[in-house]
């Protein structure tokens, strides 16, 4: 829900003069702008480039104008202070970069999360606002902010990320093909690294659809937790090729599901980013040196041939801040996503991953969905707080035998004395910081009676055994939900070069010609057919209330017959064969 929360905006802009028009567009088309924060990474020229702030105002200022029937000088300077006659411009933040020193998106990206994260520490953000990454050439629907929450809102699920390659703005206010088409990533190709490749077409979907973990930087909408836990690495510069599987199988190790969303509010102008060659001109710095370490840096995360050698080394890199979650392990990404990153194959068994998938369930950290994990400053490692992630029995890095006082336990390794123990006062500041972001109404997602356990290792216990009995609801779920997908509707995934010379998207999509297949699955006339069970529904409580009552029925009933009939069924046997006996005689 909207409710108490912030929306937090990060647009990654390198000097592109469709900037201010995005936060003109943003604006002027939401229902709560006073509820927008907007954080803006601006590499350009000063000298050169238009400032996406002032920009901005320029087109606040011509609009009035234009309403009042007066003329308006686009050439004139703005005021000293423009800024008290710009509705909002307060609530933007530029944080201000050079061309010159621009690395790359991922670079830019992973300055952004630097902002989040020192907004967080201000009070400004928390965990439970929502955030929204975007590019720097984006339109909106009418109404599209709160039309994105309600939208999250439906996946279900306290860990979901809506993302994909939007459509562009030439589809503004339409219903593609009258069957209201959405991009849907679930492809990708081995380059240098891996790279989301392709996009099918979902149609009619009704609430968001859960991907193999495919994610997009171009749209990234979710709560604020998400960013603050799995924040874009900066330590990857001039890398393209890479950036996006890499944070999805971060997100997904971290216990974030990634869903493609089932309607187009947030659209992108590819035409007039891509026609413009300065928007694209930060590829002519390229230290060459430097992005092959990166790639490196991002083979060690994924276990990619390639990467760290030294397996001490590559497990410090995981485990540090921009590495990888410790609530799904990398074994469990191959198999949900199809993408084998050890042996660079896609898909690793030949199965399409584009259709209904199989939610993969994790424990949620005992200290809740609003805890972020706390860094050293310089090595980056995670320091010793309450959970020690080789002391979490939750975590996939969960090793008895490093627990102290445990049996043959307590031996301290090099690795181990690494991790500088928390300050007492910043115990004490993060608690208190945790209590003032509690979710105040009724939250959705897996596992969620763990959100707001305070700290205390009872009720953490408490809160493990929950979860194991809400997990053995779920398969029992499962198998339920096995039988209703074969009488649920299906929505038809396409390829998107199916349509309008090459696609929707076409070309402009990082993905390519969008003409890949992806493996098996049923075709007809050239389209695959999905089944669309609802994939973001978990455990027994959302199953339809119909079929709880027919089951139980049937429960009951099958345990009464059982009791009434207990020790009498070879009678009534031999009874029924004597009487055709007797008949036949």
């Amino acid at each position: 829900g909207r409710k108490g929360r912030l929306l937090h905006v990060g647009i990654a802009s390198y000097r592109d003069p469709l900037c201010p028009r995005t936060l003109y567009n943003m604006f002027t088309k939401s229902v709560e702008p006073e509820n927008i924060r907007v954080r803006v990474l601006q590499q350009d020229d000063p000298k050169v480039d238009i400032d996406c702030l002032e920009g901005y105002c320029k087109m606040i200022a011509k609009a009035k104008a234009e309403s009042r029937n007066e003329p308006f000088d686009d050439s004139a300077a703005l005021p000293e202070d423009y800024a008290e006659s710009c509705p909002h411009a307060d609530q933007v933040n530029i944080h201000q970069v050079h061309a010159r020193e621009a690395k790359g998106p991922t670079w830019a990206r992973g300055l952004l999360s630097a902002d989040f994260e020192g907004a967080h520490a201000s009070r400004e953000l928390s965990p439970q606002d929502h955030c929204m990454s975007i590019d720097s050439h984006m339109d909106f629907e009418p109404r599209w902010d709160t039309k994105m929450i309600d939208m999250w809102d439906l996946a279900d699920n306290e860990y979901a990320v809506l993302s994909t390659y939007v459509a562009g703005t030439e589809q503004l206010g339409k219903n593609l093909n009258g069957m209201h088409e959405v991009p849907h990533l679930c492809m990708v190709t081995f380059t240098s690294n891996v790279r989301t490749h392709a996009t099918k077409m979902a149609q009619e979907l009704s609430r968001p659809k859960l991907t193999n973990a495919i994610w997009g930087a171009g749209l990234s909408f979710s709560k604020c937790h998400a960013e603050l836990k799995v924040p874009v690495d900066p330590h990857t510069p001039y890398v393209f090729d890479g950036e996006e599987f890499n944070r999805a199988a971060r997100f997904f190790t971290h216990g974030y599901d990634v869903y493609t969303p089932h309607r187009v509010y947030v659209l992108h102008d590819y035409h007039g980013s891509q026609s413009n060659p300065t928007t694209a001109s930060w590829h002519r710095n390229t230290d060459h040196d430097a992005m092959k370490a990166s790639h490196k840096r991002l083979k060690t995360m994924i276990e990619m041939p390639g990467g760290e050698s030294d397996p001490n080394e590559a497990l410090r890199i995981r485990q540090s801040k921009y590495g990888m979650g410790d609530r799904r392990s990398v074994d469990q990404l191959v198999e949900f996503s199809g993408v084998d990153t050890r042996n660079a194959k896609f898909p690793v068994d030949g199965r399409n991953r584009c259709g209904n998938l199989r939610w993969v369930p994790f424990a949620p950290h005992p200290r809740g969905v609003n805890y972020v994990p706390r860094y050293d400053d310089e090595t980056e490692d995670p320091l010793a707080d309450h959970f020690p992630t080789w002391e979490d029995s939750t975590s996939v890095w969960y090793d008895p035998s490093r627990v102290v006082g445990a049996a043959g336990g307590g031996k301290m390794s090099e690795r181990d004395t690494r991790m500088k123990p928390m300050e007492e006062d910043a115990v004490e500041e993060e608690e208190e910081e945790e209590e003032d972001a509690d979710i105040n109404d009724e939250d959705k997602g897996v596992g969620m009676n763990a959100i707001n356990i305070p700290h205390r290792d009872h009720e953490a216990h408490d809160a493990h055994e929950n979860l194991h009995r809400h997990h053995e609801e779920l398969r029992r779920a499962m198998r339920e939900a096995d039988r209703m997908e074969e009488e649920a509707a299906r929505p038809v995934i396409s390829n998107a070069e199916a349509h309008h010379n090459g696609g929707l998207l076409g070309g402009a999509l990082r993905g390519g010609n969008g003409n890949a297949d992806g493996g098996a699955g049923a075709a007809i006339g050239g389209r695959k057919l999905i089944d669309r069970a609802p994939t973001a529904e978990h455990g027994w409580s959302h199953l339809p209330l119909t079929v709880q009552i027919v089951a139980g029925c049937l429960v009951a009933g099958l345990a009464v017959t059982l009791y009434l009939t207990a020790g009498t069924g070879k009678g009534a046997l031999a009874e029924r064969y004597k009487r055709r006996r007797r008949k036949a005689v």
